[in-house]
């Protein structure tokens, strides 16, 4: 029976799962976007001050200050021209607009004549809240407002000038489907810190691996601690199924992290779990790890009490 006080607990664990989660891809993201500024890799407009020029990119520009690109369209001249600003200002200007978490898009951020940026006035919102047009949607939760903006962004589906086609397209470890490629993309343009309703978690893990998005192996990894571990409690009825589900899967997709966990919590509670039909369906090298992992639980058990004995 899961009393009030385990379903609080839990919940709590939940929100504190997520809260780091959500800060590591926050700055994660603020991180990867300031990088493609000061790279200026696939800089495709050019924002002239009166004392020079620097590039940036259309698609953040959209995203978080779209005034500076009012009336334009992806096939007019990249070259904007912000006659009376310094520089300095500029650059600046730039910089908060790439990475900080706040969302912009409430406010006109201007760089003024004198190259200082006004302060952002407006409060931070609650990315969760962006974006509830319909079911799917509301379960998107983007790590930042900076994420927010972004997937907003792509949501809308404003001037983009690239299509990928993924449905016909054969890949030699698995058929990446366009459910997974929504996935992907909303992580890439928002930093999401959760999956969709119905999102494949396996399928989502291949496609990240295949693209090196280690952020979003984190994603489903909080995701499978949640829904199949529910956070490794006492065991009580259905956790002890799903946490050698979560075994299974994570040895399979190659999540060591969380396997670890999970095959720690087996160990420790190996009699209510090995008599689970779930535990007979494991493979034989998996039977054979929980076992050493049960035998190394009790030596360290066993060490340790002689060590207090002695002491």
């Amino acid at each position: 029976m899961i009393t009030t006080e385990a379903v609080r607990e839990f919940q709590a664990k939940a929100r504190k799962h997520k809260e780091q989660l959500r800060r590591c891809l926050s700055s994660a993201l603020s991180a990867d976007l300031y990088r493609l500024l000061q790279e200026e890799l696939e800089a495709d407009v050019s924002l002239c001050a009166a004392s020079g020029s620097l590039r940036a990119h259309r698609a953040v520009l959209l995203a978080r200050a779209p005034h500076i690109l009012q009336g334009r369209t992806h096939k007019d001249p990249a070259v904007v021209h912000l006659s009376g600003y310094e520089l300095s200002g500029l650059k600046d200007f730039l910089r908060r607009l790439y990475t900080s978490d706040q969302s912009t898009r409430s406010c006109e951020i201007i760089p003024d004549t004198k190259g200082s940026v006004p302060p952002v006035s407006s409060p931070v919102p609650d990315p969760a809240d962006l974006h509830t047009s319909s079911d799917s949607e509301a379960a998107l939760e983007p790590a930042s407002g900076l994420g927010a903006d972004l997937l907003d962004l792509y949501q809308r589906g404003e001037q983009c000038d690239i299509t990928i086609q993924v449905a016909e397209q054969v890949f030699s470890c698995h058929r990446l489907g366009p459910d997974e490629m929504e996935v992907l993309l909303q992580f890439m343009y928002g930093a999401i810190v959760d999956l969709p309703p119905g999102a494949s978690a396996s399928q989502v893990v291949l496609a990240a691996d295949m693209l090196g998005l280690e952020g979003l192996k984190d994603v489903v990894e909080m995701v499978l601690t949640r829904d199949y571990c529910r956070f490794f409690p006492k065991p009580i009825d259905g956790v002890q199924k799903t946490v050698l589900e979560c075994l299974s899967l994570t040895h399979a997709l190659g999540l060591q992290n969380l396997h670890v966990l999970c095959k720690r919590w087996v160990a420790d509670h190996f009699v209510k779990t090995w008599c689970e039909r779930n535990f007979s369906l494991l493979s034989p090298e998996l039977h054979l790890s929980c076992l050493t992992a049960v035998t190394e639980t009790m030596v360290s058990s066993q060490s340790r009490q002689l060590q207090h004995v002695i002491m």
